[in-house]
């Protein structure tokens, strides 16, 4: 067995929850390993003791607050195990400064004149994490690398945002952006003679459709509040995306059917019959068909892969029969692979993917949720640069991939959900959702961009609850729902060339305008 100390003394101002959050080790490519994780406080902090199956080097993740950045979750670099405790703060403040470095030739941005302002902050943050590994004393050392932490997230968010904001102007210089570009999510509960109005910015709005809802009682279908929004949605012009088709998730399935829920064979056929019952009633006014949300982290409880193979298929399966040519979506949570550590049985979602693709099933879109704020693991407070890294990965699939439940929430949802900078408010939500927006478009791969829920409670799953909606339940708009809209405005026309950005040392002016060099990256892979 191999075994790993982290000791962090919190005087420093980095403090962890009792007890700590979102706690697991990574081996190589962030690969979860199983592992022994006990923490042992102290008066001043605590020791985190780990034991794992022999390896060279991990990781350790974990939620901390970090002041002014905020409660979020942040990792070590690739460690070998010792005796001797490493000093947590100091080694969060290493992987801070690797992940700008990493990021920078990932991006092609080593150039200053592309985030003058990051570089500024990254500089700092790198000399102030040499001083911290060359200081004098335990506390010295602490404090140092708190602010080179600090620092350092500063750094990597604004790279995040300078990166973002040069490829929004590669990929929108000369055109606009499409007529898909924006969704929203509604609940089907709500009145659209009251939420429609606030719909007219949106391009496609995401219509829940949850198989306990539909068929409350076997063989009898209530279509009456799906009806409603469709037909709105037909009235007004807007496409649907309708769904998940196929959910196992708790609160999911009708109550008669729960007592079949790990008995799939017997489960089978009604799910055929409210399959067939609901696409052939819709099939000609939805524009893409989730297929299924999630499917992969068991969140019902363990299936075996085979039986999520099958419920896809034939799911997919109803829809061409339906319509050769509709289209079909799949959509992946927990990008982070937070979820996945707790459920026995789970996949990872690019692990997910592979195999259903393995397995001969054909989508023509991937939905990932990318949900902050939340209590849930797998909705716990990031940094941007680490979603925009996230996103990364999705370069080079060979579908279209849709960010269709993207979330953060206008206050606090609880213990745990930790903060992005200061506490979640409306007008944090609505900063969050600028730069959020910004960075997922500029993915060229990126088709187009879904809120999670466009009022309060739109969707149980975690990330499109209460306190997520950018809409009042009376049709009064929060600070997030103005930001969106803004930028589908701004993407609606082109954006012209890009102009490096004003630094502080420039005196206030910039001359003129730098074209975009054509090597710059643009994913995961520099030169896409």
């Amino acid at each position: 067995m191999a075994e790993f100390q982290f000791q962090l003394d919190e005087r420093t101002g980095i403090r962890l929850g009792r007890p700590p959050l979102g706690v697991r080790m990574l081996g190589p490519g962030d690969t979860r390993l199983r592992a022994e994780i006990r923490f042992r406080q102290d008066p001043h902090g605590g020791t985190f003791v780990i034991r794992t199956k022999d390896v060279a080097d991990a990781a350790l993740r974990v939620q901390v607050d970090v002041g002014r950045a905020g409660e979020i979750v942040l990792q070590t670099c690739l460690l070998p195990p010792r005796e001797k405790p490493y000093d947590l703060a100091l080694e969060l403040a290493r992987h801070r400064v690797k992940t700008f470095i990493q990021k920078s030739e990932d991006w092609l941005m080593f150039d200053p004149a592309f985030a003058p302002d990051a570089v500024d902050h990254f500089e700092t943050a790198r000399h102030t994490f040499t001083d911290a590994l060359v200081a004098s004393d335990l506390a010295a050392e602490g404090q140092l690398a708190a602010d080179a932490i600090d620092l350092g997230l500063l750094a990597t968010d604004e790279l995040a945002d300078a990166h973002a904001e040069i490829l929004l102007h590669r990929r929108y210089a000369r055109k606009t952006a499409s007529h898909a570009t924006l969704a929203t999510t509604i609940c089907p509960s709500t009145d659209p003679s009251v939420i429609g109005p606030t719909l007219r910015d949106f391009d496609v709005i995401t219509i829940p459709f949850r198989w306990g809802d539909v068929e409350p009682v076997k063989g009898r279908f209530d279509f009456s509040r799906l009806d409603a929004w469709v037909q709105w949605a037909r009235d007004a012009g807007k496409p649907v995306i309708a769904g998940p088709l196929v959910d196992f998730a708790p609160g999911s399935l009708p109550p008669w059917a729960e007592v079949y829920r790990h008995d799939y064979s017997t489960l089978r056929d009604p799910l055929y019959d409210y399959l067939d019952a609901t696409v052939g009633r819709y099939i000609n006014h939805v524009g893409i068909w989730k297929i299924s949300a999630g499917m992969h982290l068991c969140r019902g409880g363990r299936r075996p892969l085979a039986e999520m193979v099958d419920a896809t298929r034939t799911a997919t399966l109803v829809v061409r029969r339906h319509k050769r040519s509709a289209r079909s979506m799949i959509e992946v949570h927990d990008l982070f692979g937070d979820t996945r550590a707790k459920l026995s049985g789970s996949f990872g979602p690019f692990e997910f993917l592979e195999r259903l693709s393995a397995e001969g099933l054909r989508f023509e879109s991937v939905g990932a949720r990318i949900a902050v704020g939340g209590t849930e693991p797998g909705t716990r407070s990031r940094d941007l640069m680490t979603i925009s890294d996230t996103l990364d990965r999705f370069f080079g699939l060979e579908q279209s991939v849709l960010l269709s439940a993207v979330g953060a929430p206008c206050r606090p949802l609880g213990e745990g959900a930790g903060r992005w900078g200061e506490a979640w408010t409306p007008d944090r939500q609505a900063e969050w959702i600028d730069r959020m927006f910004a960075i997922a478009m500029s993915k060229p791969y990126v088709e187009s961009f879904c809120w999670s829920a466009h009022t309060d409670g739109a969707t149980p799953d975690p990330g499109g609850g209460v306190g997520f909606g950018i809409v009042e339940e009376d049709g009064t708009p929060r600070p997030g729902f103005e930001r969106l809209v803004s930028w589908r405005r701004r993407i609606g026309r082109p954006l012209g060339p890009w102009r490096p950005p004003v630094h502080a040392g420039d005196g206030g002016t910039s001359e003129g305008v730098t074209e975009l060099p054509e090597h710059l990256g643009g994913g995961a892979t520099p030169g896409d």
